[in-house]
C-alpha cells in the first residue's frame, strides 16, 4: 500500500471538470504517471479537480483523502475509523463524498478515509491527495499497461484456464513459486518495491547475502529494508523472472508482497467478479 507522507497544501492540476463518459461504455482508459514507483491519475473530487490521487490494489475500499484536500473542500467528518498497516493501528477521520470519479467511473455517495498522507514527504516530491483502492473498480475488469502507462476498464472478464490466468485470494494474494515451494503473495500496485519477503522465507531461497539498504515508510511508521538478488527463477501468474531482485523488512510481514518495481515491465489484469488476475509481457 501507499506508504506516503504530508503537505499541508492541496494542489489541483486544473480548475476544470470535464463531463464524465458514459457508463453504457464498454471501455474507458485513462493515462497515469508512474512516479518513483507509485501510479498516479487524476481524480475528480465532488465535481472539483483533476487531483493528484494513487492507483492502489493494495488499498481496502473505495478509496481515501488526504485532509488537506478535505479541508479544502470542506468535506463533511462523518466517523472514524481503525487505520492499518498491517504493523500498528492509527485511528483517522472518515468523510463524506458526494462524487469520486476517474475518467468515465464514478462512485456516489461515498465515505472515505482521510488523514495526512504527505508527512515525512521527502522535499521535491509531489504531493498526493488520496487514494483510489480496489473497491473502486470492483465491478470492472482493469488492465494496467506498465509500459503504455494507461489503465483500461471494461465489462469483460478472465478466465480459469487462459494462458497464464490465476485465481486470487484476499488482497489480490496469488502463488509465487520458487525451487524451495510455492507461497501467497499479495499483489499491491501502491508498493514501489519489486518482492517483499518475510524474513522466515529468505532461508529456503537461493540468494545473495543481503545487505541493507535504508528505511521503507509504511502507513503507520517506517522499517529497515534487506535487499538480496536472487539465484534461482521465481514463477508468479504467468510470467517467469531470472537474477530478481528481493528484499525483506525488519520488522518483518508475513506475506511476499509483490510490488511496481517488478510489475513496471508487464501487463496487470484483475477480474474481481470471478477473483482472477494475470501478469502478462506487453503485447501478449
Amino acid at each position: 500500500m501507499f506508504a506516503v507522507p504530508e503537505a499541508l497544501m492541496a494542489i489541483a492540476l486544473t480548475a476544470a471538470s470535464p463531463q464524465p463518459n458514459s457508463q453504457d461504455e464498454a471501455t474507458a482508459s485513462i493515462p497515469f504517471e508512474l512516479d518513483h514507483g507509485h501510479i498516479f491519475v487524476s481524480a475528480f473530487v465532488n465535481d472539483q479537480g483533476p487531483f493528484r490521487f494513487g492507483f492502489d490494489t493494495g488499498a481496502s475500499g473505495i478509496g481515501r483523502v488526504d485532509s488537506s484536500l478535505a479541508s479544502m473542500l470542506s468535506l463533511q467528518k462523518v466517523d472514524q475509523a481503525g487505520n492499518s498497516d498491517g504493523f500498528s493501528l492509527k485511528t483517522a477521520d472518515v468523510v463524506a463524498v458526494e462524487s469520486l470519479r476517474l475518467g468515465g467511473l464514478e462512485k456516489r455517495e461515498v465515505h472515505l478515509i482521510s488523514r495526512d498522507y504527505n508527512a515525512g514527504r521527502k522535499p521535491g516530491l509531489q504531493p498526493i491527495l488520496g487514494i483510489i483502492a480496489r473497491d473502486f473498480f470492483a465491478d470492472e475488469l482493469v488492465t494496467i499497461d506498465y509500459p503504455a502507462r494507461e489503465i483500461t476498464f471494461s465489462r469483460g472478464h478472465l478466465e480459469q484456464g487462459q494462458g497464464g490466468v490465476v485465481a486470487y485470494g484476499a488482497s489480490f494474494s496469488v502463488p509465487v513459486c520458487f525451487a524451495s515451494g510455492c507461497f501467497p503473495g499479495k499483489i499491491d500496485t501502491g508498493s514501489s518495491r519489486s518482492f517483499v519477503v518475510p524474513k522466515d522465507l529468505v532461508p529456503k531461497l537461493s540468494a545473495s547475502e543481503p545487505a541493507a539498504i535504508g528505511q521503507g515508510l509504511r502507513t503507520n511508521g517506517v522499517a529497515t529494508l534487506y535487499e538480496m538478488t536472487l539465484n534461482e527463477p521465481v514463477h508468479i501468474a504467468g510470467v517467469t523472472a531470472t537474477h530478481q531482485k528481493i528484499l525483506y523488512a525488519e520488522p518483518s510481514g508475513d506475506t511476499i508482497v509483490i510490488g511496481t518495481e517488478f510489475l513496471k515491465d508487464y501487463v496487470l489484469t484483475i477480474d474481481q467478479q470471478n477473483h482472477l488476475l494475470k501478469i502478462s509481457m506487453p503485447g501478449g
